[in-house]
């Protein structure tokens, strides 16, 4: 990890232009690449140069057996490979205990733990796609190389500066976007209105359906009895008034005579002299 946090160090130096020989000589080496893969066709190169080295080889060999009997290129060729596998392997083990970590971020940013890192990453896939529709990779390659070693040095030297612009372009883009929220919803405020009155009760029904009060974590008890008004001491003394008492349960007067007079209505003549004679024919006490 020393080793990664060394190189990482000098990464940075390099960008940082703290030892300008040796930027230098990475940019320039950096663009000679890219010129090289600009001009020269690297497939072809590669296998003409295989080829060439065979034939050569095969031919010295052949005839060096031929003429002296001995193989001249298998005698003072190499005899042993380079240890590129011992080379590289060091990278590759890191570069393999990082994987892991890579691999759990791009599935956090696929599965959209994080919405908004999900929105700027593909903002930056779908800028990097008109990039290339419209620029070639060279093209591309040649600026992130010239801006990777001019953007650092300049935001450092300038860092102040272009904090304070960038702050105050943000502070410009929001007023610029409230500004704009509040137009549109002036606008739309009667055209809403005219919806909603030509949709009627389907308007209505989503109404009601929409909690008009949400609790809030706020809405407590201790708040609620905080906005509960206290009474003084003159309006808390000891009254007595009409309400105090139970309540009397009311008599409808005009309901009650209609009853009586249902029942008079009721009873015939017949009725009543059967009556006084049942009570003429009682014994007298």
């Amino acid at each position: 990890m020393s080793g990664v946090k060394v190189s990482e160090k000098s990464q940075c130096d390099i960008l940082y232009w703290k030892n300008p020989v040796e930027t230098g000589k990475v940019l320039g080496g950096a663009l000679v690449a890219l010129l090289v893969i600009k001009k020269v066709n690297l497939i072809s190169l590669f296998l003409k140069l295989l080829y060439t080295v065979l034939f050569a080889t095969a031919s010295v060999e052949f005839l060096s057996k031929l003429i002296l009997n001995k193989g001249l290129v298998t005698t003072y060729g190499i005899k042993e490979c380079p240890d590129i596998a011992g080379t590289i392997k060091p990278y590759i083990d890191e570069a393999l205990k990082q994987l892991p970590v890579y691999q759990a971020k791009f599935r956090k940013l696929v599965f959209a733990s994080s919405p908004e890192c999900s929105f700027k990453a593909a903002g930056v896939v779908y800028i990097a796609h008109k990039l290339i529709s419209f620029l070639s990779l060279w093209t591309i390659a040649l600026v992130s190389t010239l801006a990777t070693f001019s953007v650092p040095i300049l935001y450092k030297t300038y860092q102040k500066e272009i904090d304070a612009a960038v702050e105050q372009g943000v502070s410009v883009a929001k007023t610029k976007s409230s500004e704009y929220q509040k137009l549109v919803q002036e606008k739309a405020t009667p055209y809403v209105k005219q919806l909603d009155e030509k949709l009627g009760p389907v308007s209505g029904f989503v109404k009601s359906k929409i909690p008009q009060s949400r609790v809030t974590p706020e809405s407590t008890t201790a708040k609620l009895a905080a906005d509960v008004p206290l009474e003084s001491n003159e309006q808390s003394t000891a009254t007595t008034s009409g309400a105090s008492f139970p309540s009397v349960p009311k008599t409808d007067l005009k309901q009650s005579v209609q009853d009586v007079q249902d029942k008079v209505d009721d009873l015939s003549v017949d009725d009543l002299k059967q009556e006084i004679e049942n009570n003429k024919a009682l014994p007298a006490l």
